[in-house]
């Protein structure tokens, strides 16, 4: 997967929130609107906490090997009062949204800090070529959608938890049941359908 780094400022990226409860796509449509699960941008968002050291070390978190190799969407919170170099700075990935992946980085962040004002997204893992959509997956999801969901015909579902990231796709006769009944196996609480045909 390759990493774009923008140096620059950039400003925090808004999108909807995923389709509303009980709203579900078809697989044309939701093809339509993802993005390519093989590649990811990595967009800082300077914060005014941020030395010109968190800002080198940001650089060069860009270019590891393993942030090359982090899915979207993903993000990094860091607490202003320890910078980066801290056990509270956090990275996650792969979530069904940036807001998801923001949340999540937050919290484990805020749990880690131990005082201070709370953390701060200072970077994202963005789509290649991102622009708002009304609807979105994880790299892993979107994986799944193209190279399962979409090959033949019959009955199938995808289904999703949007706070953990989960994800499962099933066909046959019983593929809603089966798609949320694999999707909730992790303990994901809030699996819903998104896709069905």
């Amino acid at each position: 997967m390759k990493v774009v780094l923008q140096a620059a400022a950039v400003m925090a990226v808004s999108v909807t929130a995923a389709l509303a409860a009980g709203d579900v796509l078809d697989g044309k449509s939701a093809k339509k609107m993802l993005f390519s699960h093989k590649g990811s941008e990595f967009v800082i968002q300077s914060q005014d906490f941020m030395t010109d050291a968190d800002q080198t070390t940001l650089n060069a978190m860009a270019g590891m090997k393993e942030f090359k190799s982090v899915f979207y969407y993903g993000a990094i919170a860091a607490a202003p009062k320890h910078g980066l170099a801290h056990k509270a700075t956090v990275a996650t990935s792969n979530h069904h949204s940036i807001e998801a992946a923001e949340q999540a980085a937050l919290a484990e962040c805020n749990g880690l800090r131990g005082g201070g004002a709370k953390c701060l997204v200072v970077a994202q893992i963005l789509p290649k070529k991102f622009s708002l959509q009304s609807f979105h997956l994880s790299a892993s999801a979107t994986a799944a959608f193209k190279k399962t969901y979409l090959r033949g015909k019959g009955p199938k579902a995808l289904a999703i938890s949007p706070r953990q990231g989960s994800f499962a796709v099933s066909k046959g006769d019983t593929a809603a049941t089966t798609a949320l009944e694999a999707c909730a196996a992790d303990g994901a609480k809030d699996c819903q359908i998104v896709i069905q045909d």
